[in-house]
């Protein structure tokens, strides 16, 4: 509407400057014939009588140069106009205001945005303000990153949450407030893995590309940081061995052995004897009986190659793969890994906060935690893409707290 307008009165003053040049033309047609002087003589002589008009045989020529000429100045002025910003060479950056920034970014809603200030608010719907929502918040101990931003916005109450909570200080002081507001809280303990709740990575297992996924993300995960990875036979082997393992319990054994701890009682039923190359363990007869039913099954192609490494070879694997799962030899570990109770694909739908409690002076079973995000965000990429079109009916927010 308003470039419209913007024409309209251009056009406007176009036809009021049109009516001087006409009575220019009219005036100067008498002398048009007659040289410079004549003309200049005609004009001093029309400011002196305005009104005095005759047509003569010259006025339609008249007329088609001075519209001409008016209309060749008006291209040229049209032509030159630039946006020059004068005095903002070096740029018109400032800082903005923050009655200003919030009025543009935050939502209606107060339950609906993202808490970055006292003053500043954005909205939880970046397709609106077409602003990425992530936030990262850099301050040293005691800075007040937990108090003054992490809690606020976990209280805020609107969205799924999944908070990652060193010591469960924002369990302890959100907890009851959520639950008051209709949340379902879920807590994975890892201080107190006996209070926690139930977390069995194998119930998120649908398919055989789940079980690579997750068994990549743990063989990382307890790879230590800065170790010699020149080599990676060694961490390769281990690879196919939990695949193997992992494959068949989730495609042979019931749901009550699909766990992790069923995973270490297979390791240790693995045998190996260096002396003896032709030594079948009760592992060994397990997947001899699966590859007589089905040669083809991924678990036996996965247990095959890591039999293709010899006696001595053989064993520095399982004893490998052994240290890495050590902590699910833990009674306390493996209590809490033998059932589910999270339900990670319902924090799409149902309002849900779930709280990952580590200790922060101990990155033992930090692994845990990642293979909890890795499946997490797998089954909210499901749920999206599947059942909701492309986005959650309900949000998740995750805070690193």
């Amino acid at each position: 509407m308003q470039p419209a307008k913007t024409v309209t009165s251009q056009l406007v003053l176009v036809a009021v400057f049109l009516l001087p040049v006409i009575w220019l033309a009219l005036q100067a047609a008498p002398a048009l014939s007659d040289g410079l002087p004549a003309l200049l003589l005609q004009l001093s002589a029309a400011v002196e009588h305005p009104f005095r008009i005759r047509w003569v045989s010259d006025t339609p020529r008249s007329l088609l140069l001075f519209t001409l000429a008016y209309a060749m100045s008006i291209g040229v002025y049209v032509s030159s106009l630039r946006n020059y910003r004068r005095r903002e060479e070096h740029g018109s950056a400032r800082w903005g205001k923050a009655r200003q920034i919030n009025a543009k970014y935050r939502s209606k809603q107060p339950e609906q945005n993202k808490i970055l200030t006292q003053h500043v608010r954005i909205g939880l719907d970046g397709r609106k303000h077409r602003r990425n929502v992530n936030v990262l918040v850099v301050g040293g101990s005691g800075a007040g990153k937990t108090r003054f931003y992490a809690k606020p916005n976990v209280m805020q109450g609107h969205t799924s949450l999944v908070v990652l909570d060193p010591k469960g200080e924002i369990l302890r002081d959100t907890g009851s407030l959520l639950r008051s507001e209709g949340y379902a809280i879920k807590v994975l303990d890892l201080i107190n893995p006996q209070l926690s709740h139930g977390y069995n990575a194998f119930a998120y297992l649908k398919d055989d590309k789940d079980v690579l996924r997750l068994v990549t993300n743990l063989i990382r995960n307890t790879t230590p940081k800065g170790s010699n990875t020149n080599d990676p036979f060694w961490e390769r082997s281990e690879t196919a061995l939990l695949e193997a393992l992992v494959l068949y319990l989730l495609y042979e054994a019931p749901p009550e052995e699909q766990n992790f701890p069923m995973v270490m009682e297979m390791i240790a039923a693995a045998e190996v004897r260096e002396e003896d190359e032709t030594y079948q363990s009760p592992l060994d007869e397990l997947f001899e009986r699966l590859a007589m039913r089905d040669q083809e099954h991924l678990a036996v192609k996965q247990y095959n190659i890591f039999k293709l490494a010899a006696g001595k070879t053989a064993k520095s694997i399982l004893i490998g793969l052994g240290v890495r799962l050590e902590k699910f030899n833990l009674p306390t570990i493996a209590g809490m890994s033998v059932v589910d109770e999270l339900d990670l694909s319902v924090m799409g739908t149902k309002k849900t906060a779930l709280f990952a409690v580590i200790p922060d002076n101990d990155s033992s079973f930090n692994f845990i935690v990642g293979m909890l995000y890795t499946q997490l965000f797998q089954c909210l990429m499901y749920e999206a893409d599947y059942r909701h079109g492309g986005a959650l009916a309900r949000s998740c927010t995750f805070c690193d707290g």
